[in-house]
């Protein structure tokens, strides 16, 4: 995941905790969600969606996820996650 989020960080412009709230986001977290396993409250990832947002020249979620996965090559988001395959959905690797 390091890698991943090095790569977001140098790419756009962004912070370390915005890089990480981008990264779950890309995972298909909700901000919610995302808020809770960061560590941090609703109001502040709210608050860096947008900082996001405006170096990533999006302005919608799924907009934003698709920049992200273009900008990532393939084999850094292979190692980033693997497909948990009863859920259907991408995880955070833990290696």
């Amino acid at each position: 995941m390091n890698e991943s989020i090095d790569r977001l960080r140098s790419h756009f412009g962004l912070t370390l905790a915005e890089a990480r709230l981008a990264f779950h986001l890309v995972a298909g977290e909700t901000l919610r969600s995302a808020a809770v396993k960061l560590g941090i409250s609703y109001e502040t990832t709210r608050s860096s969606l947008k900082n996001i947002f405006k170096k990533t020249e999006t302005c919608r979620q799924a907009e934003l996820v698709i920049v992200i996965l273009t900008a990532l090559p393939p084999t850094v988001l292979k190692r980033a996650f693997r497909l948990n395959s009863a859920a259907g959905r991408f995880v955070e690797s833990r290696k």
